[in-house]
């Protein structure tokens, strides 16, 4: 086969391949979170910072790590927020912070010490998301992930 017939193939090839292949905005769009689920999502995450914040600092100050019961006791989550979320997150700083088990309206905390304290993990999960409950974790060591159940839809 000449070089020039191989070029030719070549270019029929990939011309072919581009006008069937589907549209990238469209794939990335699918996989995409709606506005409203990245909202809460990133709202989960920076109360999971938050709370890492203050128990950071309450451990400085103690020697041990908090019950949710003596973060709220201490001033640092309230009615009128929390001073562990910069102001650029408006949403975490002023929220409306209570005893639980639902921290903030739609968010339930599950923070369980060990060791006397040494170690703590943390579940925040939506309770307005039965289906998938999707829900940040933590512990003492300050990375947060997140996850949902196994048997919910990518």
């Amino acid at each position: 086969m000449s070089r020039a017939l191989r070029t030719l193939s070549a270019i029929f090839v990939s011309a072919a391949f581009l006008l069937t292949a589907p549209p990238l905005q469209a794939q990335k769009n699918a996989a995409g979170l709606p506005d409203r689920e990245r909202e809460r999502h990133s709202l989960a995450i920076n109360i999971a910072r938050a709370i890492n914040a203050a128990e950071t600092n309450y451990k400085k100050n103690h020697g041990t790590y908090a019950t949710w019961d003596a973060l709220i006791s201490s001033g640092d989550f309230s009615e009128n927020g929390t001073k562990w979320a910069p102001e650029t997150l408006p949403t975490v700083a002023h929220a409306m912070y209570g005893p639980g088990p639902e921290i903030v309206p739609g968010w339930k905390l599950r923070l369980q010490l060990f060791k006397d304290g040494t170690a703590y993990d943390l579940l925040l999960e939506d309770v307005t998301d039965p289906k998938c409950g999707y829900a940040v974790f933590s512990d003492e060591r300050g990375m947060v992930r997140q996850g949902k159940s196994v048997d919910c839809p990518s």
